[in-house]
Parts: structure tokens; C-alpha cells; sequence
């Protein structure tokens, strides 16, 4: 079964392929994004990533809990 998972706190500068290239050490990803303010199309610093298991799901959850990506945390 699937399990998407929100990250919190990430730098502006975090793009897509950070996401996907942190994240998919985990586990397989079905999808991706990186939330944006619908006006002004810049990053809320927020983004949802859905893995393809809950296993994979669970374990980015334990694994990059507390990581520090493109300086924060």
C-alpha cells in the first residue's frame, strides 16, 4: 500500500531532484513535489513524496528524520 509523507522545513532552494535523490534512498517513489505558492510560484518550504510501499514510507520517516538538506533542517 502506499504511504505519502510530508516534509517540513526545507530550505527555498531545495529543488525536485534533491527531493528525489535524498528521498529515494528509501524506497521507491510514485511521486514528488515540492510545494509552491500559488501566486507567486515560489517554494513554501514544504514538499509531499508518496512511495510506492509503506515500509519505504516508514523508513525515510526514521531514516532522514532530523537531516539537514541544502542547510536546513
Amino acid at each position: 500500500m502506499p504511504k505519502k509523507i510530508f516534509i517540513g522545513s526545507i530550505s527555498l532552494k531545495t529543488t525536485h531532484s534533491t527531493i528525489q535523490s535524498v528521498f529515494g534512498r528509501y524506497g521507491a517513489i510514485v511521486s514528488s513535489g515540492i510545494r509552491v505558492d500559488a501566486a507567486t510560484g515560489r517554494s513554501l518550504g514544504a514538499a509531499d513524496v508518496e512511495y510506492a510501499t509503506d515500509a519505504a514510507g516508514t523508513a525515510a520517516i526514521e531514516g532522514a528524520n532530523g537531516s539537514v538538506i541544502d542547510g536546513s533542517q
